[in-house]
């Protein structure tokens, strides 16, 4: 079984304030917990523990923000943070193409590794919306999952394509200039935010990893005795996938 994030939220538009772990109820990082039946969900069972332990917020989370996606959609991913690493697989799952932005080569020939089909370094190229362009024969994108908020918006709204759709998903980039409003009026694009997936969400993602036997990309595993290391470790910024603290 697997926890999630919003335990009872079960389906349906976002409810307003779900209770969820680690604010309005106590987090995970315990050696024993009590928690209602309906809280949980039937794990992948092709994963291990540590691998469906990653799932239930930046997988869900990536897994929302590809709601509507088809076989023969360019996908647009930023970095390869965790749910940008589970946008990428999850797109590919769904037979999408996926061009991944990236900050360094090395992390950009792992995340063609992972199934990216096209890389663009945003760090040698921060306009790169051109450059997504530039791959898609300057169509633009059909779906662009957002982590950078403020940071990206901007280069997000360029990228993508006439009537496409921009999924907001997090805030972690600097901010930068304001919205360009008619840039998103003329792009007719579909701005929609993201706030990780209900119960519904979560066993429609599962029965896809299963189906086509997906793996989350582990980056380290510590034991429960270690978990100020597991926190120390994600603090030095050189993680990449996730990292589990097994009991």
């Amino acid at each position: 079984m697997v926890s999630r994030f919003f335990p009872t939220w079960y389906g349906g538009p976002r409810i307003p304030n779900p209770d969820m772990y680690g604010t309005d109820r106590d987090g995970w990082l315990t050696e024993y917990k009590v928690v209602r039946a309906e809280a949980l969900s039937l794990a992948p069972s092709s994963l291990t523990f540590e691998e469906a332990a990653s799932l239930p917020c930046a997988a869900v989370t990536g897994w929302s923000a590809l709601a509507g996606v088809r076989a023969g959609d360019t996908v647009l991913t930023q970095g390869s943070g965790g749910v940008s690493l589970f946008a990428l697989q999850l797109a590919k799952l769904l037979g999408a193409r996926v061009i991944a932005t990236t900050s360094s080569a090395q992390n950009g020939e792992r995340l063609k590794s992972f199934g990216a089909d096209a890389v663009v370094d945003y760090v040698e190229t921060p306009q790169w919306a051109a450059a997504v362009r530039a791959l898609t024969a300057g169509r633009g994108v059909d779906r662009v999952v957002d982590v950078g908020g403020p940071g990206t918006l901007a280069e997000s709204l360029k990228a993508v394509a006439y009537g496409g759709e921009v999924a907001l998903v997090g805030a972690l980039g600097e901010s930068k200039a304001g919205l360009d409003f008619m840039g998103l009026f003329m792009s007719q694009a579909t701005l929609r935010c993201i706030s990780v997936g209900s119960r519904v969400d979560v066993e429609a993602m599962n029965r896809a990893v299963d189906a086509h036997a997906m793996r989350p990309v582990i980056d380290r595993v510590f034991p429960f005795a270690e978990a100020k290391s597991a926190f120390a470790h994600y603090a030095g910024g050189k993680v990449f996938g996730k990292i589990v603290i097994r009991h």
